[in-house]
């Protein structure tokens, strides 16, 4: 299965639109993201291996368990956007940024897209504080 990005980014803000700092895949379904589909699996595994997101219950994952028929049981656990996974979101979701990825990073890791998108986020930043600083000394 390849990564989603846009699923991906998606699934992010979802979490970062939590209710209070903590949520769960009920409060995650109600956003569109289906806790019972492989995506949703795949996308927050992936989340949950980078740090950009965790359990308060370390053993259970994001809450489930894959059965030997290959089905899983799902048990409701906390979960929440970690420091980091704030970061990426915001960072993806500065101006410009995610327009540019899109564009030109369509095919990149996701170190490569936290990097990237980093880059071009301060790089907008610089640029604004720059015209902002010449149109004050004006």
């Amino acid at each position: 299965m390849k990564i989603d990005r846009d699923y991906l980014k998606g699934l992010l803000e979802a979490f970062q639109a939590a209710k209070g700092p903590f949520t769960d895949i009920r409060e995650v379904k109600e956003k569109g993201f289906d806790y019972e589909e492989d995506n949703f699996i795949f996308h927050s595994d992936i989340l949950l291996d980078r740090g950009f997101i965790e359990s308060l219950s370390p053993r259970d994952g994001i809450g489930y368990q894959r059965m030997g028929n290959g089905g899983c049981t799902w048990s409701v656990v906390p979960l929440r956007l970690t420091a980091d996974g704030h970061d990426f979101i915001e960072t993806l979701n500065a101006p410009n940024v995610w327009e540019d990825i899109q564009a030109n990073f369509k095919q990149s890791s996701i170190d490569t897209l936290k990097s990237v998108a980093k880059d071009l986020a301060i790089g907008y930043a610089k640029k604004r504080v720059s015209e902002l600083l010449s149109n004050g000394s004006s």
